[in-house]
């Protein structure tokens, strides 16, 4: 059994909706509102610390705001309670404190605009997932996940599903996304139904979601299927040639039971070592996916996204 390493840089929002006192020194915020704040300075696990230079914030919502200026360590703004999208924007870099001017690689991850909410007395976490190269051993970035992704689009625009359904507002939406995880254990397997393959579980993920607020996606898909594992096959592609992705799924069971899963992608380019073993990458993915509900009727959509399980 392998496990596998990835270094990523999390840019971490604090979407703190408060009844007392934030920590922010905003004490007078009233119970209908909260409070989003946005460190722009960490220091990683190697001591070194980091910056998130030339963002602007583009919040929209029950109250549009812009955050424009970045200069403090960190921002704070009072928002009323609901649904929002948050949009990264500006010609912004990474840089090491105490070298103004390095910028450091990095390539946004998650989806931009994001969607989040602000809660009555409810403290909430939105990231934006920035991946950036290892620099040999050290850990590097706003805060560190060694680990991968999975992050595209799910289009459901060909997906008719009754009205009564808890999904149905997602008929005919074309829906970014990201899931994102800290690790992923790799096996390799070799049975009459698959061949060669490779048996991928990853630690608990973090499921995000783009584009306008959608309460369903926010507070149903995304809270019900965070903190689950996500398992995959990577699997030969026959006669085709290349690589695909079979029984890719999250389940969980307990509470209010949701499934994401997709039986098989499209054959995408890819390799196999002299036993016909697939080689690990990044991959690009399509496939049919399944949103089903255990109180309600399934929705099919199209998934297309980059895989990244290391």
């Amino acid at each position: 059994m392998k496990k596998l390493n990835l270094s990523a840089l999390l840019l971490t929002l604090l979407v703190a909706a408060c009844g007392g006192s934030s920590g922010t020194g905003l004490d007078d915020v009233p119970e209908s509102e909260g409070v989003i704040q946005v460190p722009l300075i960490t220091t990683g696990t190697s001591g070194q610390t980091f910056r998130l230079v030339g963002a602007t914030f583009d919040i929209t919502g029950p109250k549009n705001h812009t955050i424009t200026d970045t200069s403090a360590d960190t921002v704070a703004v009072q928002l009323p309670a609901g649904g929002y999208t948050i949009q990264l924007q500006g010609e912004w870099h990474i840089e090491r404190v105490g070298a103004p001017g390095q910028s450091i690689p990095a390539t946004l991850i998650s989806p931009n605009p994001l969607s989040f909410t602000v809660a009555e007395g409810e403290a909430r976490t939105v990231r934006f997932l920035f991946k950036t190269p290892a620099e040999g051993t050290t850990d590097v970035g706003f805060s560190v996940d060694t680990g991968g992704w999975l992050a595209g689009t799910l289009d459901f625009t060909g997906s008719p599903i009754p009205p009564s359904s808890e999904l149905y507002e997602l008929t005919g939406k074309t829906v970014p996304f990201a899931i994102s995880f800290e690790s992923a254990q790799v096996r390799q397997g070799n049975d009459s139904s698959f061949g060669s393959h490779l048996m991928v579980t990853t630690s608990p993920v973090s499921v995000q979601f783009g584009g306008a607020y959608s309460a369903v996606l926010n507070e149903r898909v995304a809270r019900t299927l965070s903190a689950h594992e996500l398992n995959f096959l990577v699997v030969s592609g026959g006669p085709e040639g290349g690589l695909r992705v079979r029984n890719l799924a999250i389940r969980t069971f307990n509470g209010a039971p949701l499934e994401l899963s997709m039986a098989e992608s499209a054959n995408f380019p890819g390799y196999t070592d002299a036993v016909g073993l697939p080689l690990l990458g990044i991959y690009q993915v399509e496939g049919l996916v399944t949103l089903r509900s255990h109180f309600g009727p399934q929705i099919v959509g199209t998934l297309r996204a980059t895989l990244s399980p290391k």
